[in-house]
């Protein structure tokens, strides 16, 4: 049987009166599979210009919902989300609620404005987390390429005093308690120092200068910032798990970045896992989302996923 897919649209009460969707998918053989709602447009910051995030939920939970923040990548420019919303749509159907968010980047913000519009996120579902029916102890956060960079960055910089967003101490934590990170960049030295990684990049210099307007100075690789923008600068043994997946015929991001994130972690004594794939490119092993999907049960819910049949 073909998919079918009924959607209600309609306008409800809430924060900001934003619209909610009803989403049900009828999958081959009749088997529906679970329904979800969207609340569009919630507004989570307000620097300089308002912040907004979907918040994706399956329907009738059982109880408040591990949330997962989806950040969509691009090459650290600024983003709405819209393009990851497969990501949202696939974490809500499998028992998630899954925050697909718009952030600030290049050419007019840089790492620590797009960092604290992340934390900005996961503050906003943890102090709103009774309200929308969320767990707010059960936070994670999953991207890929710059997306990667954030989630893994959120992940492992909580207390940096360096990365710290300005105004002073929030009401809520951002600490997270996962994160999966597809295709990121997590140490911005190396990728234009070593010459392994520089072989598996053509274009590494304009990179290389892409890189430098996010992080807000001339590439060096004593530099304060491009050593602070870096992940594997700021590991520690109280990070949560972190998922890595990387393809090694990317030719944007060099596979190695995952390769010594990962090893950067178990070092530190991380529940880190890894998959390289051969095949992908910059989108990542074909097994991504299945991954994805498994390693936030097992860190995100408060029982184990159940064994595949």
């Amino acid at each position: 049987m073909k998919k079918r897919c009924v959607i209600a649209l309609w306008t409800m009460c809430g924060l900001l009166g934003a619209a909610v969707a009803a989403v049900a998918v009828e999958a081959g053989g009749g088997q529906a599979e679970a329904k979800f709602t969207v609340q569009k447009g919630l507004v989570f910051a307000g620097e300089d210009q308002k912040l907004t995030l979907d918040l994706y939920r399956p329907q009738n939970p059982s109880g408040p919902l591990p949330c997962v923040i989806v950040i969509q990548g691009g090459g650290f420019r600024a983003q709405d989300g819209q393009r990851f919303r497969p990501y949202a749509e696939s974490l809500a159907k499998n028992g998630f609620a899954a925050a697909l968010i718009s952030y600030r980047g290049r050419p007019d913000h840089e790492y620590r404005d797009t960092l604290a519009d992340v934390r900005s996120a996961v503050r906003f579902i943890r102090t709103h987390s009774e309200e929308y029916g969320l767990d707010p102890d059960h936070i994670g956060a999953m991207g890929r390429s710059a997306g990667a960079t954030l989630a893994v960055l959120l992940a492992v910089s909580d207390g940096v005093e360096g990365l710290k967003p300005p105004g002073g101490v929030a009401k809520e934590s951002s600490r997270i308690r996962a994160a999966a990170g597809i295709a990121g960049v997590y140490d911005f030295v190396a990728r234009f120092t070593d010459k392994d990684q520089l072989a598996l990049q053509p274009n590494a210099e304009k990179k290389r200068r892409t890189n430098g307007e996010w992080i807000g100075a001339a590439f060096s690789p004593t530099d304060a910032h491009w050593l602070q923008a870096s992940a594997i600068n700021h590991v520690n043994p109280a990070d949560p798990p972190v998922l890595l997946l990387h393809s090694r015929n990317d030719r944007t991001v060099p596979w190695l970045q995952s390769r010594d994130m990962h090893a950067r972690l178990k070092q530190a004594g991380i529940a880190a896992e890894i998959e390289i794939s051969n095949d992908g490119g910059h989108r990542g092993p074909a097994t991504a989302e299945k991954r994805i999907i498994a390693f936030f049960k097992k860190t995100l819910t408060k029982k184990a996923a159940a064994p595949a049949r």
